[in-house]
C-alpha cells in the first residue's frame, strides 16, 4: 500500500478551498469609565436612625427575659401570671426608668464567651426584642391556625 491509497483525493472534498487570511482586529477606541452625574447623585441615600423602643416594647422584653432566665434555672414557671405581674410594676415608669431596668435585667446570649451577660446598649435591647417578637408572633399564629 501506498499513501495515495490512504490519502483522500482532493475531489471528495468540494467546494473548499483553504484561504489563508490573517485576521486583524479592528482599532478599539480606548473609552474611559464616567459615571452620569445625574445617576450618582439620585443613589444617594441618608442613613435613617431606627425608631426609638416604646415603652410597651421595652417592658415585653424585660418580660420575656425574666421567663427565660427562669426557664433556663430550671424553674417550672405560671409565665402569664408573671407576665401579669412585671406589667402591673412597670406601669407608669418614664421611658429613661424602663431603659435602665432593661439594662439591669435583660441578658443576651455572648457568642465568644458562651456566656449569657447583660446587654451594654439599645442596640442589644433591640435585638434582643425582635427576637422576643417573632417568637410571639410565630406561636401567636400557631394557636390561631390550630
Amino acid at each position: 500500500m501506498t499513501y495515495t491509497n490512504y490519502a483522500p483525493a482532493v475531489t471528495q472534498v468540494q467546494g473548499y478551498v483553504p484561504r489563508m487570511q490573517s485576521y486583524t482586529p479592528a482599532p478599539a477606541s480606548a473609552q474611559k469609565y464616567t459615571p452620569l452625574l445625574s445617576q450618582v447623585s439620585g443613589q444617594s441615600k441618608t442613613v435613617t436612625s431606627p425608631k426609638a423602643l416604646t415603652e410597651a416594647q421595652i417592658v415585653f422584653t424585660i418580660v420575656n427575659s425574666e421567663i427565660n432566665k427562669f426557664k433556663r434555672q430550671g424553674q417550672n414557671i405560671d409565665a402569664k401570671a408573671i407576665k401579669l405581674t412585671y406589667q402591673q410594676y412597670y406601669a407608669g415608669w418614664s421611658k429613661q426608668q424602663l431603659l435602665q431596668a432593661a439594662y439591669a435585667l435583660v441578658e443576651i446570649y455572648d457568642q465568644h464567651t458562651k456566656q449569657w451577660r447583660l446587654i451594654a446598649n439599645e442596640q442589644e435591647l433591640r435585638s434582643k426584642q425582635v427576637q422576643f417578637s417573632k417568637r410571639y408572633h410565630y406561636f401567636k399564629n400557631r394557636r390561631a391556625a390550630a
